[in-house]
């Protein structure tokens, strides 16, 4: 379990500087697991396959919605400071991976990865990871074979074969293609239309949380890797928030329960999490927990369809769970 704090890391690297991110590569193994090791796990084995330069530890307040933590890139780790006029391209055509060639379908070949592992075993019944994802592809080439990718891989009890955790709240993964200003842009930032000042990338994706159902005491394997597809030039990196792998409890995240029994249907409009019941869910109580597992709402199901005031709320992603007599009934949301 993580004894490294984030009051140490700020005595071994100084204080992260603010309205602009500073970037250190070369980092040692055993400083990348004290990074990203959150509650209730520990992480082991932990193996980095790429250059020096292309992973780094960034610091500061930015555009990007994450001010500390890990990022891989395909290229140079610190492209990724400077205001978006700067050109972030430092591939050299290197390996890809063939995980991520299968992701895309094998119809382009992927270069310069850059792969991170480590295996864990979590106290809790889910994982959490928070993560956000920039390209300096972005706009220009979206929906073009330029389709930088990466993805998270989990697998152990309930993941074999392995599956990507990388994803929007409904599952989509999280790629050029997929998260855009055309497509899904309630997750992207356009930091070229906003003029940004500290983050090279044209665009990057609001700060997001993988989930997986897992089981407590088993052991899990997480491969995170990234790489350029179709050509080797135009840096991509994904962010992974410092401290934020963490395991909770009474947080399953599945959309059905173990009877089969389905989910609630619930859609986040004006301010309201519009909800549609099941006749046997009627009289049950429910709460909505935020990323960390805590209660941000209560209430009982008083008909087939009610509405419950969410515009209170930090954007994030939450779950709705639903104590029904036959066990509890589940469902993942997102709000802007």
């Amino acid at each position: 379990m993580k004894q490294f704090s984030a009051t140490l890391l700020v005595i071994v690297l100084g204080t992260p500087a603010v309205a602009q991110l500073s970037v250190m590569d070369s980092l040692s193994s055993s400083f990348v697991a004290d990074l990203l090791e959150g509650q209730n796990l520990t992480i082991n084995n932990l193996v980095v396959n790429c250059p020096a330069s292309a992973m780094g530890y960034f610091s500061g307040t930015s555009e990007v919605p994450i001010s500390q933590g890990l990022v891989l890139t395909n290229g140079a780790a610190d492209a990724i400071a400077g205001p978006v006029f700067n050109f972030a391209s430092g591939g050299a055509m290197g390996p890809g991976d063939l995980d991520l060639n299968a992701e895309l379908g094998g119809g382009y070949p992927t270069y310069d990865a850059c792969v991170l592992e480590f295996d864990c075993v979590p106290i809790g019944d889910t994982l959490l990871f928070n993560f956000a994802f920039g390209s300096e592809e972005y706009p220009e080439f979206v929906n073009s074979s330029f389709n930088d990718i990466f993805a998270i891989y989990l697998s152990g009890p309930g993941y074999q074969p392995q599956q990507n955790v990388a994803s929007l709240p409904d599952g989509t993964p999280v790629a050029i293609n997929n998260v855009n200003a055309g497509l899904n842009a309630q997750y992207f930032v356009d930091n070229e239309g906003q003029g940004g000042q500290f983050v090279a990338y044209d665009g990057f994706t609001t700060n997001l949380t993988a989930f997986a159902v897992v089981v407590p005491g088993e052991a899990y394997h997480f491969k995170t890797a990234i790489a350029d597809a179709g050509d080797g030039v135009l840096d991509s990196g994904v962010m992974l928030e410092a401290f934020s792998f963490r395991s909770m409890g009474g947080l399953s995240t599945a959309l059905n329960n173990a009877n089969g029994q389905p989910a609630p249907r619930a859609r986040v409009r004006d301010g309201q999490l519009e909800l549609t019941f099941f006749d046997r869910l009627q009289g049950a109580n429910a709460v909505i927990l935020d990323a960390m597992g805590r209660v941000v709402r209560g209430f009982r199901i008083a008909g087939s369809s009610m509405n419950v005031e969410i515009g209170s709320l930090a954007a994030g992603g939450f779950t709705l769970r639903v104590e029904s007599p036959e066990g509890p009934v589940v469902r993942r949301f997102a709000k802007d």
